[in-house]
This record gives structure tokens, C-alpha cells and sequence, in this order.
């Protein structure tokens, strides 16, 4: 196995990565890519790991005191798994069972679902769906606590903050 790499999109051998899909996918997954790096601004570019058949980015956002939100997008198609694609929300918790963050939100894409109304380009499409939902909750710049209490979370334990 292939330890993964990591870096800006524009480094990711996409064509590697998932030889099976078109140009069009790949132009697709760039193309949104690019528009991720353009909702972070100054604090991106984003950072991508990735493998053989997976590329995969998780963007934490803090506030002031240190709590956090975390957005994940993953897609999958590598060897043996049905080709999936994922965006999803976490935030961290102050449970009973130090969990550190839980996942409040998922938009979960199986690539075979997009056939019918894609083919050739179900990859590029499930990508672009979900950079755009990424995109629309960094925009929004949803507080982590506004995420926990969809979900009934307690706070995460204050730390104490260095030099303060």
C-alpha cells in the first residue's frame, strides 16, 4: 500500500488517481477545487492527501476562544469499494467520553446513483455537488455551536490558552 500524499489540488495526479474517469470529471474536480481555495482566502490553499483512487481534504476552522468546526470531503473509488463520494460537518464536544469532535452533518453521494443522469462524468458531478455544499458552509461561517445544538452537543471543556 501507498503511504498518501499530500498538497494543493493543482499537485494531485488526478489521472493517476482515478484512471477510470474522464476528462470531464477531472476538469470538474479542478474546477471546484479552485473555487474551495477562493472560499478559504487567505487562510487556504486547501490541502488534499491523497492515494490510489481516494483524494480526501479536511479544513478546520477555529474561533477566538478555540473551539472548532471541521469540513471534510472525501471521494473514493479505489480498489474493491463501491465508488463513493462524502462532505460532512464536525464539530468538537465536551461529552462525558473525551469523543474530541462529533460528525453532525453528511451529504453521502454512491457515484452509481449518478449514472442514469450523468454517465461519464459521475465523479466530476459528485464532486461539484459537494464542493458547493463545503463551500456554502464555509461561506456562512456557521459557529460550531450553532452545529452542535442541531444536535444536542454539549460544549467542548474550556483549555486554558498559553500566556493567558
Amino acid at each position: 500500500m501507498t503511504a498518501p500524499q499530500h498538497g494543493p489540488l493543482a499537485d494531485a495526479p488526478l489521472e493517476q488517481l482515478f484512471p477510470e474517469a474522464g476528462k470531464g470529471d477531472l476538469e470538474l474536480i479542478r474546477l471546484e477545487g479552485a473555487r474551495m481555495d477562493e472560499a478559504l482566502g487567505p487562510k487556504g490553499p486547501v490541502r488534499w492527501e491523497w492515494e490510489p483512487g481516494a483524494l480526501y481534504t479536511d479544513i478546520t476552522v477555529c474561533d477566538a476562544t478555540g473551539d472548532r468546526v471541521e469540513y471534510a470531503l472525501q471521494v473514493d473509488c479505489s480498489e474493491g469499494t463501491s465508488a463513493w463520494a462524502f462532505a460532512g460537518v464536525s464539530v468538537a464536544c465536551g461529552c462525558e467520553e473525551n469523543h474530541e469532535t462529533h460528525l453532525v452533518h453528511t451529504e453521502p453521494v454512491h457515484l452509481t446513483e449518478l449514472t442514469s443522469l450523468y454517465e461519464g462524468t459521475e465523479l466530476g458531478m459528485a464532486f461539484t455537488f459537494l464542493a458547493w455544499e463545503l463551500v456554502g458552509w464555509i461561506k456562512n461561517a456557521t459557529e460550531p455551536a450553532a452545529w452542535r445544538s442541531r444536535k444536542g452537543l454539549p460544549a467542548p471543556r474550556a483549555t486554558a490558552v498559553p500566556g493567558h
